[in-house]
This record gives C-alpha cells, structure tokens and sequence, in this order.
C-alpha cells in the first residue's frame, strides 16, 4: 500500500511509556525467551537466566536489544543470554520493514524514511520492542500501521529461531555460565 502525501510527526523521543493497546500486540523478547528456556530447567537455573534477563531490562520494564551487546560476538555465544540474542537477531530488519511499509519517495523524503528507520531502530535497541512501535504510531498516524502483524512477525521469527535450539542446550550454557 502506497501512502501519498503522508505528513510525518517526527519528534525526538525520550523516554517512552507504552500505552496498553501496544502493550497488548507486542511481546516482550525477554519474557518470551524466559517461558521458554526454562520450561525445562530446574528452579535454581530458570532463577539464573531470568535475574539474567531481568538484570538487563530497561527503565519502562521492556527488554532492549543494546543489553545484549556484552553477550558474544561472531559466533561466540557466551552463556544462555546468547540464545536470546541469536533469537532477536532478526528483529532490527522485522521492524524497519514495519515502520517504513507504504512510505517511498526521493531527496528531502528519503531523508525523512531514514530518519524514521534510524529512530526505530534506536529505541529497539535502547527502550525495547513496544517503544519503538509507539514512537512509530505516533509519527505515523495516518499511516494505519497494523500492530498485531507487527507482534506475529517478530512473534514468528522467534519461534523460527528457538524452534532450531534444545532447552538441553540452554541447561547447557547455564553450567558453562558457572564454571
């Protein structure tokens, strides 16, 4: 769907709050992960990875993807929290597509897309999954951005990608975590 003429309400963001109609459509990465890497795990090493996972959450409550910057890096996964990151590795790409479906255009425009893809991807990484997708509806109103698909897209990545691990794996991990 082309959106002509498409007024955008671009604003630097601060700090979100996340109203619950985006609250509801997007899932937070880190509790996804957490019901699923511990549906297996005995209590002490489910309470490992989730004061892990909760360690790291910003201040809205949300998981940021920035906070796994520290886990590893070029195929060197360190520990559990690097399932996690492998899980959202997708979603920077998942969101952009989001945010920018309908909106085209060349010189000032362009800069104005990349502006809102640039803004996207900082809050992913600084505030979390629903900060971004707020900021999004918000300068996109016209745009009728659908949340719900949003939510199933990354929804359905992570379950893409966790459905190639094993919680054995992550027991795993969370005894090399210890050593």
């Amino acid at each position: 769907m082309f959106v002509s003429g498409e007024e955008l309400h671009l604003f630097e963001p601060g700090t979100l709050r996340i109203p619950p109609h985006v609250a509801e459509e997007i899932p937070d990465a880190g509790d996804v992960f957490l019901t699923w890497a511990s549906q297996d795990l005995r209590p002490e090493q489910a309470r490992e990875i989730e004061s892990a996972v909760n360690g790291r959450r910003c201040q809205n409550g949300w998981f940021p993807l920035e906070r796994l910057d520290t886990v590893g890096q070029r195929g060197f996964w360190r520990g559990p929290l690097g399932f996690l990151a492998r899980m959202t590795a997708g979603d920077p790409e998942v969101l952009r597509g989001w945010a920018t479906r309908g909106l085209a255009g060349n010189g000032a425009e362009t800069e104005r897309i990349r502006r809102v893809e640039a803004t996207a991807n900082h809050l992913l990484f600084t505030q979390g999954h629903a900060a971004a997708a707020t900021w999004v509806m918000a300068v996109r109103p016209q745009a009728f951005l659908d949340l719900t698909a949003l939510g199933d897209d990354l929804s359905g990545g992570w379950e893409t990608c966790l459905a190639t691990l094993r919680t054995k794996d992550v027991a795993k991990a969370v005894r090399r975590w210890n050593r």
